[in-house]
């Protein structure tokens, strides 16, 4: 799928100027002057013959151009509409032939009509008049002509347009801060400024059948997981690549015999937090855990009994409240994972009550997002907002007792460049290393063939399946499911 960049602004305003800037900083990246195409299409037989279609004073030449043109669409509304919708139906098309490519597109109208919508990204050239008229100082055009197109390519309150997705740009236009901006993309992920992350799914094993799982775990034994040492290994890779924080999941992490050792010796280097469902969690690996200092111990719950074995599968919700229970003690924060779905979004609040009996320090919700293939009927019917305004009433009622958050609706974060593969990666339970766990989702061949089990992460990076992905990211593109 192609990105459209747009770059905008009133007659003379310096869109082409700053397009081929632009060009020169990405040249991968392909230019379409929407003037300079339209001219071209006075040698398409078949764009003419839909003009001569649409306006039917143009039947009466056998060759068209713009002086032709123009002097039956600027004195005739209807008939410039008729000439947009036939312009726009080519350039689209034209636009559709290539494949996955950035396109720079410089035109004038994008914001009058309605085009906005089409575009990734847009700079708009807010720039004086007096500016734009003395650059046309030597125009074939009257200088009537001139303020008549200046008249119609006018917005007015542009400044309700700024948004992530829109950056108005004075005379000092500052071209390093620009090509920022259209390459950074939204990520679903909050990663720390310094130092890389990594998600590491320790074990594929689980004794739970989540509906949702992204990494789809069921109760059959996988076997030739990393050992003990392996996982070792691989810590010592993350640490010596400039990694420092590490989120353990699973599966569920705590099936693994050896977990105690595994979170003590990567905390001895490395921020570590884990997610568990906590059904394997007892008084005595409570004080094993106090003994290391972990940032958090995530655990997923997701409402009462009903409403948590409906996704979580029968049996669930007393093992999780039993090792909640045991987590009173722990000296590491204790955060409660909450999923919103079909059907507990109506009773959010007493989910929090329930955390707050438990002694845990925070409760944060998201949202379900099945993956392909799984089943849409649990999902939430509660609109975003609703449920925000909601979440946020309760913030501000129960904030001395707990912290209220959640993780979808907000802002999004925008980077400069996609981490995956750089600061950001996702190592499965055999050692092998996407750069995103939602990259991996989207296309399971985006992971390595070499694993960490007994190859440095210099090594595993340079594998095919890897580079192959970091050459596509630099086109701005999120390959992941945000």
């Amino acid at each position: 799928m192609n990105r459209l960049i747009g770059i905008t602004g009133e007659m003379s305003s310096g869109k082409t100027t700053l397009a081929k800037k632009l060009i020169k900083l990405n040249p991968n990246f392909i230019y379409i002057d929407v003037d300079e195409f339209r001219r071209s299409l006075y040698d398409n037989s078949s764009y003419i013959n839909e003009l001569k279609l649409s306006i039917n004073e143009l039947k009466q030449y056998e060759k068209i151009d713009s002086l032709i043109l123009n002097q039956y669409i600027y004195n005739d509304n209807k008939k410039m509409e008729q000439y947009k919708k036939i312009l726009y139906k080519y350039l689209f098309e034209y636009i559709k032939s290539f494949s996955n490519k950035t396109i720079v597109i410089d035109w004038a109208l994008i914001v009058n009509d309605g085009l906005i919508d089409k575009f990734d990204k847009i700079i708009y050239l807010n720039i004086s008049e007096d500016i734009r008229l003395s650059r046309l100082k030597n125009s074939d055009l009257t200088k009537r002509e001139i303020l008549r197109r200046f008249e119609l390519q006018k917005i007015n309150n542009i400044n309700d347009y700024e948004s992530e997705n829109f950056m108005i740009v004075g005379e000092n236009m500052n071209i390093d801060k620009i090509n920022d901006f259209i390459n950074s993309m939204e990520c679903k992920f909050t990663l720390p400024e310094d130092g890389g992350k990594v998600i590491w799914e320790i074990t594929h094993n689980c004794n739970y059948g989540c509906s949702y799982c992204i990494f789809s775990c069921d109760k059959k034994r996988v076997d030739d997981e990393l050992t003990t040492q392996e996982c070792f290994h691989v810590i010592d890779e993350l640490v010596n690549n400039g990694f420092k924080y590490l989120k353990i999941t699973g599966g569920e992490p705590f099936i693994r015999k050896d977990i105690i050792e595994i979170l003590a010796y990567a905390s001895k280097n490395l921020i570590v937090d884990i997610s568990t469902n906590a059904s394997l969690i007892t008084d005595e690996i409570v004080s094993k855990l106090n003994e290391i200092n972990l940032k958090m111990i995530h655990v997923s719950l997701d409402g009462n009994k009903e409403e948590h074995e409906s996704v979580r599968g029968k049996l669930t919700y007393d093992r999780t409240i039993r090792g909640l229970n045991a987590l009173r003690k722990s000296k590491n924060k204790v955060r409660i994972g909450s999923v919103i779905h079909a059907n507990n979004e109506n009773n959010l609040e007493n989910l929090i009550k329930d955390s707050i009996n438990l002694n845990t320090n925070e409760i944060i919700f998201s949202i379900m997002e099945p993956v392909d293939g799984q089943s849409k009927s649990l999902v939430k019917t509660i609109s975003n907002d609703a449920l925000i305004k909601n979440i946020d009433k309760l913030k501000v009622k129960y904030q001395d007792n707990i912290i209220v958050n959640y993780n979808f609706g907000k802002q999004p974060i925008f980077v400069k460049k996609c981490p995956a593969g750089d600061k950001f990666l996702y190592i499965n339970n055999m050692g092998f290393v996407s750069p995103c766990p939602w990259v991996y989702e989207n296309n399971k061949n985006c992971i390595s063939k070499k694993s960490l089990r007994d190859n440095e992460l210099k090594e595993v990076l340079k594998d095919n399946n890897i580079s192959l992905f970091l050459s596509e990211k630099f086109k701005g593109v999120c390959y992941g499911k945000i």
